[in-house]
C-alpha cells in the first residue's frame, strides 16, 4: 500500500469509529469485525482519540470534529487531579496540541497545569518519574510512587518538552533529563534491551527489584516497552542534542533491528513466534516521522532511513478500511492479544499526518 492510501484509509476509519462509538471512547477492536470495545472515560489513552479527531478535522477542514475534540478535552479535565503517569499523554495529545492549532488560552492553561502536576511527581532522591498511585490502565492494577516503568521516557515527559518551549522554565528540561538519565542507568541492559519495571526504596536511590507485568518474565524484553524507550531517547536527542541520548537510542534501536528488522515485532522478544504487537512499531514510526520533517532532518538519517521500511512492515497488518490489527495489549492476561488498538492506530495516523503536512504541530 502507498503511504497516501494508508493515510486515507486511517482517516476513513476515524470516521467509522466515531459513528460506531458515539461519545464513548474507543479502546480495542475485534480484528475480524472491527467492532470496538469502549471505555466511559478514555482510560490511559483518551488523549490519543482526541488527537485522531483533531488530525481528521485539520486534514479535512471539519469544524464539527474540532468541536468534538474540544468537548472531549473538557471531559478529560478531571484526570488532571489524578496521580497518573499518563497525564503526560492525556493532556499533550489533547490540550497542548489543540492549543497549538487554535491558540485558545484556556487550553494552554490546562496543558501547563498538567505539565507542572506531572513534574511534581518526580521521585525526590533520583528525579525518576513514577507510574503514580492513581495510574489508570484497566488491564493492570499496579500503582505506586516508588515504581517506575520503562514507558515513562515517553508518556511521562511529553509535556516537559512542550512546556519548556512554551515557558522557558528550566524545571522542565532539567526534570526530563533527570528521568532520562536514571532510565539509562537502571533500565538499559548491556545488549540494548530494557527492563519493564523497577521498584525503588522508600527514601534512597536503591533498587529493590525489577519485574514485568506485560512481558514473558522479569528478564525478557517486552517489545512495547522497548519501543517507548527507542522513541523516548530519539526524542530526547532531537530536543537536547546530548550524546548520551543518541547512544541510548542507538543501543535500544540496534537491539530492536537485530531481533526483528523492520517487520512487526512480537509482543515480547523472548516469544518470537507469539502474537505481534503492531502498536509497538507504530510508536517508533511516529518518532521517526517527527524527525523526518524536522528542519535538521539531514542529521537524523541514521534512523529515519528505517521509516518507510517500517511503514511498509505494517502494511500487511492493515485491513479494510484502515484497521491496523495485530496489536497485543496484554498477553499475560489474555487481554486483546491480536486486536486493533486505539493508540497503535493513533501513532500511525500521527506519523502519516506529519509526512503529509511536512511538519509537527508541537
Amino acid at each position: 500500500m502507498k503511504r497516501a492510501e494508508i493515510l486515507g484509509d486511517l482517516l476513513a476509519r476515524v470516521g467509522e469509529t466515531r459513528d460506531q462509538v458515539g461519545m464513548a471512547w474507543p479502546y480495542h477492536a475485534d480484528p475480524d469485525n472491527g467492532c470496538w470495545q469502549t471505555t466511559d472515560d478514555g482510560d490511559w489513552c483518551g488523549g490519543h482519540w482526541v488527537e485522531m479527531l483533531r488530525i481528521k478535522a485539520q486534514l479535512e477542514d471539519r469544524r464539527d470534529l474540532l468541536d468534538e475534540a474540544f468537548e472531549r478535552t473538557e471531559m478529560l479535565r478531571p484526570k488532571l487531579e489524578k496521580d497518573d503517569q499518563f497525564r503526560g499523554h492525556r493532556f499533550y495529545y489533547s490540550a497542548a496540541r489543540l492549543y497549538a492549532q487554535t491558540g485558545d488560552p484556556a487550553l494552554r492553561t490546562l496543558a501547563l497545569a498538567a505539565a507542572y502536576a506531572m513534574r511534581a511527581m518526580a521521585i525526590p532522591f533520583n528525579g525518576a518519574m513514577p507510574i503514580g498511585h492513581e495510574v489508570q490502565v484497566k488491564s493492570t492494577s499496579l500503582a505506586s510512587r516508588r515504581i517506575v516503568a520503562v514507558d515513562n521516557v515517553h508518556p511521562n515527559i511529553r509535556l516537559d518538552y512542550w512546556a519548556f518551549k512554551e515557558t522557558g522554565d528550566e524545571v522542565f528540561a532539567d526534570g526530563a533529563k533527570s528521568h532520562l538519565d536514571v532510565t539509562i542507568r537502571d533500565f538499559l541492559r548491556p545488549d540494548g534491551s530494557t527492563i519493564e519495571f523497577i521498584e525503588y526504596a522508600q527514601d534512597e536511590d536503591r533498587i529493590l527489584r525489577h519485574f514485568t507485568l506485560l512481558g514473558v518474565d522479569d528478564d525478557s524484553c517486552w517489545s512495547r516497552g522497548q519501543a517507548w524507550a527507542i522513541a523516548g531517547f530519539l526524542r530526547a536527542w532531537q530536543e537536547f542534542g546530548d550524546e548520551r541520548y543518541l547512544e541510548a537510542a542507538r543501543s535500544t534501536f540496534g537491539y530492536w533491528l537485530l531481533q526483528v528488522g523492520t517487520a512487526a515485532a512480537p509482543w515480547d522478544f523472548a516469544d518470537p513466534t507469539g502474537p505481534r504487537d503492531t502498536s509497538a512499531n507504530a510508536i517508533i514510526i511516529e518518532q521517526l516521522a517527527r524527525m523526518a520533517v524536522d528542519a535538521r532532518a539531514d542529521e537524523f538519517t541514521e534512523f529515519t532511513a528505517y521509516l518507510e521500511p517500517m511503514i511498509e512492515g505494517l502494511a500487511s497488518h492493515i485491513r479494510p478500511k484502515g484497521r491496523l490489527v495485530a496489536g497485543c495489549f496484554n498477553k499475560p492476561r489474555d487481554f486483546a492479544e491480536k486486536n486493533e488498538l486505539i493508540w497503535g492506530s493513533a501513532y500511525l495516523l500521527m506519523a502519516l499526518s506529519y509526512l503529509e503536512e511536512g511538519c509537527v504541530i508541537c
